[in-house]
């Protein structure tokens, strides 16, 4: 286990985006090794587009905050990897959307439970309670620093 070294002072100073940013580095480093055709920003792709359903690449730009050419690049290595698919919309003959394959579907989803393990083993120690404020609290942490 790491140790942070830190004093009642330092803790009380320091702003809470290190912490984020200091887990993000931990989940970055174990899917790199321990997924091989998974970077760690794939996560974050497979999942917005398995709980957005029929989402666009533009749709997808917007909501990570990042250039259709980034997403157009990530897209295209996702489905050479047989990850995601992109696919007229029945009503839209003009518009793709994006979908998980199966594949990309049981990778996104081993993913989530893997990550679901190590939540448990976090917060084995608090009530669910304490579990679901502390995702409240990040979740509008999260509305305020994309609006911030």
């Amino acid at each position: 286990m790491v140790n942070l070294n830190f004093d009642e002072d330092r803790l009380k100073s320091t702003p809470f985006f290190y912490f984020i940013n200091y887990i993000n580095v931990l989940h970055d480093n174990f899917l790199k090794e321990n997924f091989k055709n998974i970077t760690p920003r794939d996560f974050t792709y497979l999942s917005n587009i398995f709980y957005h359903e029929n989402i666009s690449q533009k749709e997808l730009a917007n909501l990570l905050y990042v250039s259709e050419a980034n997403v157009a690049q990530i897209i295209k290595r996702l489905e050479k990897n047989g990850y995601i698919k992109r696919e007229f919309l029945k009503n839209d003959k003009g518009k793709k959307s994006l979908r998980l394959t199966d594949e990309g579907e049981q990778i996104f989803k081993k993913l989530l439970n893997i990550i679901y393990d190590g939540e448990s083993e976090i917060f084995k120690d608090y009530s669910n309670e304490d579990k679901i404020k502390f995702k409240e609290m990040l979740y509008v942490f999260c509305e305020g620093a994309a609006e911030y």
